[in-house]
């Protein structure tokens, strides 16, 4: 199953945005550690800004990043937003409040505490009425949602943007859940080829059972195993260093019991 890959997104401490990473992807720029800052996302009112939780800012920060530079309008994309967690701030917030005093749950906190938050709020704001699908499978939850991306593609023809996102919890189930760092991509995928094409994707499910591929660089190993959305790494580094002519197969991610393998050409 072939698709288009035509816009970038990516948001991670020390790196805010795809122009950063590819400059750190292929050594044009060192990398530096720092804290990660969620950015408030300019497509929502302001209203709507300061009611979103960490997920939701992470997730359109990115999915906005790769619609400006595929140039097309949010309204003609469809969604796949992917993660493992949700929001995890807002859950344990919740849950803490339900155990002490559940007449004060907020109802705020509780709007935003659904899985469906992150792309609730991006159909709204970009006005689209497409097909928007949340979903969440553990640590394979990118593999998945790459395959249900380019199957929306080939169904219905439209154009999809392709979010995957986590965000850390808090004590004390942090111990439990283990995402230490924000990690945010996004890939707008079409079925067509187009000026704005970067490269091709071939998906494919095999029995292979091997261990997803890994990162090219060092830096990406921590956020890599800890961080199901990271798995859209290897994906990003090839993006970045590949060359007109160049082929490259990565092993994606477990999909049931199959491996899901995606070949990029330039």
């Amino acid at each position: 199953m072939r698709v288009w890959i035509s816009g970038v997104g990516i948001s991670a401490a020390g790196i805010p945005d795809w122009e950063s990473a590819r400059a750190i992807i292929s050594g044009d720029r060192k990398f530096e550690v720092a804290d990660y800052l969620y950015r408030a996302p300019e497509l929502l009112d302001g209203a709507e800004r300061r009611r979103c939780p960490a997920s939701v800012k992470l997730a359109l920060d990115v999915a906005e990043q790769a619609r400006i530079m595929a140039g097309i309008e949010g309204a003609n994309l469809a969604g796949v937003f992917a993660s493992m967690t949700g929001d995890g701030p807002i859950v344990s917030r919740s849950l803490r409040t339900l155990a002490d005093d559940p007449h004060y749950l907020s109802p705020t906190d509780f709007h935003n505490s659904v899985h469906n938050a992150a792309v609730g709020y991006w159909a709204i704001a970009t006005g689209s009425h497409h097909g928007a699908t949340s979903l969440g499978v553990a640590e394979e939850s990118f593999a998945v949602a790459l395959l249900k991306a380019a199957m929306q593609v080939h169904s219905g023809g439209i154009p999809v943007v392709l979010c995957a996102y986590e965000v850390p919890f808090p004590a004390p189930l942090d111990a439990k859940v283990g995402i230490p760092a924000p990690f945010g991509a996004a890939l707008v995928i079409t079925g067509q080829q187009s000026d704005a094409s970067l490269a091709s994707l071939d998906i494919v499910l095999g029995d292979d059972v091997a261990k997803p591929s890994r990162p090219l660089r060092e830096f990406w190993s921590g956020l890599f195993d800890s961080n199901p959305a990271a798995r859209i790494i290897p994906i990003a580094e090839q993006l970045a260093l590949m060359k007109p002519g160049d082929l490259d197969t990565i092993k994606v991610g477990a999909v049931g019991s199959s491996m899901l393998t995606a070949t990029l050409a330039r």
